[in-house]
């Protein structure tokens, strides 16, 4: 399935539509993706879209997450002209292989079309924000890394504590990939830095320090749901 053009957005500024980076983003979290990745939209000329909040969310299986890809392709398009991204940021978890395999396959249709794995979650990812490598934390499960991330915070896990700390879970999680050029990755990596590192391309870093020190300061802090 090839891009379709992107319909404007008629309560985006004429002069955003010109140069505006848009990054499509499809997460199997419900909450703490889309919480985590919506307030780069606040910086200019970035655009996040949550496609979950466009098509709808009922089931995070990776062949849910690409039929959703797909539905917003059709409803709402990509424009390979203006280098717009997707980025499909999914979980291993216990999801059969074959269903994850079949969702890069269709992400391996054009060079800005990513799948974006966490093993075996997306909070390994947010632990790296914090943390150099995870050595003594227990990965087994889902569950025991959420704990784990639970308790890295006085008070628990909320997200306006981490946006801060972008570049260090960049290089945190970056130094301990295992299989730089592989889709997948080992327990206890990530490869989220990868939609990071493209988000810092496109903000560059007069733009994120503004996004930090004046930008969230100004959004109404509220409790992270476990």
């Amino acid at each position: 399935m090839g891009f379709k053009v992107r319909g404007y957005d008629k309560n985006v500024e004429q002069e955003k539509t010109r140069d505006y980076s848009l990054f499509a983003i499809a997460c199997e979290g419900t909450e703490r993706e889309p919480e985590y990745f919506r307030p780069f939209s606040m910086i200019d000329r970035i655009k996040v879209d949550i496609i979950e909040n466009r098509i709808g969310k009922r089931d995070s299986a990776p062949k849910k997450v690409l039929e959703r890809v797909q539905r917003y392709i059709e409803e709402v398009g990509l424009s390979e002209k203006d280098n717009d991204t997707l980025w499909c940021v999914i979980d291993v978890d216990n999801w059969p292989r074959k269903q994850i395999e079949e969702l890069a396959e269709y992400c391996n249709n054009f060079p800005n079309w990513n799948i974006i794995i966490s093993n075996p979650c997306f909070e390994v990812w947010l632990l790296y924000h914090k943390l150099k490598d995870l050595k003594d934390i227990d990965c087994s499960k889902a569950q025991k890394v959420k704990e784990a991330l639970h308790k890295q915070e006085k008070g628990g896990y909320f997200y306006l504590k981490y946006l801060p700390l972008l570049k260090d879970a960049i290089v945190n999680a970056k130094a301990n990939d295992s299989h730089l050029k592989s889709y997948f990755p080992d327990s206890k990596e990530t490869k989220v830095y990868l939609l990071a590192e493209a988000l810092m391309e496109k903000i560059g870093e007069p733009r994120f320090n503004k996004f930090i020190g004046e930008i969230l300061p100004t959004l109404n802090p509220t409790k992270s749901k476990k």
